[in-house]
């Protein structure tokens, strides 16, 4: 499982380096508007869902740092966290707006009882939002050193 994550994550990023080479700075930003690029560069493998780029509440210019929703049938998102996350996310919010995500996402995204996983993939930090819907949403917050 992880030699597969690795090398789907080495043939993103060799993607990625050929295309930014071979492209124009239009086509470049278009890869940075593509979920699942950008969670692939993240260190995640992408699920097979509609994904969006949402606006990060506290960007900073000088950081990568995409914010990519998706949701979909419990069974769906239940495949992906275990794909991603081998040994589950077990850590259940015990209040609303946790710190460490308010720091990522925002105010008013996580609630009590959301699953909630944060770590990194060096360089890129992260923190996991997954909801308790019937098709919960999962919200990626991603972090990447200073440009």
């Amino acid at each position: 499982m992880i030699r597969r994550r690795f090398l789907r994550g080495a043939a993103a990023l060799a993607t990625v380096s050929l295309l930014a080479s071979a492209c124009g700075s239009t086509d470049v930003e278009s890869i940075s508007n593509n979920p699942g690029m950008l969670l692939t560069e993240g260190g995640f493998i992408p699920p097979d869902l509609d994904m969006q780029i949402v606006d990060n509440p506290l960007q900073d210019a000088n950081r990568w740092d995409p914010v990519i929703t998706f949701s979909g049938p419990a069974p769906r998102i239940e495949d992906w966290v275990e794909e991603n996350f081998p040994h589950g996310i077990d850590t259940h919010a015990d209040r609303d707006d946790l710190p460490i995500v308010v720091a990522q996402l925002g105010e008013g995204v996580q609630q009590k009882g959301d699953r909630v996983a944060s770590g990194s993939h060096e360089p890129i930090a992260f923190v996991v939002v997954v909801g308790q819907e019937d098709e919960p949403t999962v919200h990626v917050a991603m972090q990447g050193p200073e440009r």
